[in-house]
């Protein structure tokens, strides 16, 4: 199951806010999240709770949106990376949104 599971919006390109309605597995305690991407490159977001509910930030977070080219439209899935023998405890993948695609 996904910690979260969210389509991007316009906002989530600078910042990913994940409010209850994506939040379907509790979140970690802590100050930072290190999950590892599809490329197996290995990515740590800052993490905090605001009013708005918890948020993924940090210029590490604008150079994922960047180089794996995240449009607003595709999702955004973070799980549990069990059964994977490397160093980080969550995995993230881009669900691409067919509308996105520009034949490129």
């Amino acid at each position: 199951m996904a910690l979260l599971q969210k389509t991007v919006e316009q906002l989530d390109l600078r910042e990913l806010t994940v409010t209850a309605a994506y939040d379907t597995e509790p979140f970690p305690n802590a100050r930072s999240l290190m999950v590892i991407d599809e490329r197996r490159y290995p990515w740590t977001f800052g993490y905090r709770i605001t009013r708005r509910g918890r948020v993924l930030s940090s210029f590490l977070w604008q150079n994922f949106i960047r180089d794996n080219n995240v449009r607003v439209g595709d999702t955004v899935s973070i799980e549990r990376n069990d059964g994977h023998d490397y160093q980080a405890p969550y995995k993230i993948e881009i669900i691409r949104n067919p509308r996105n695609s520009s034949g490129t």
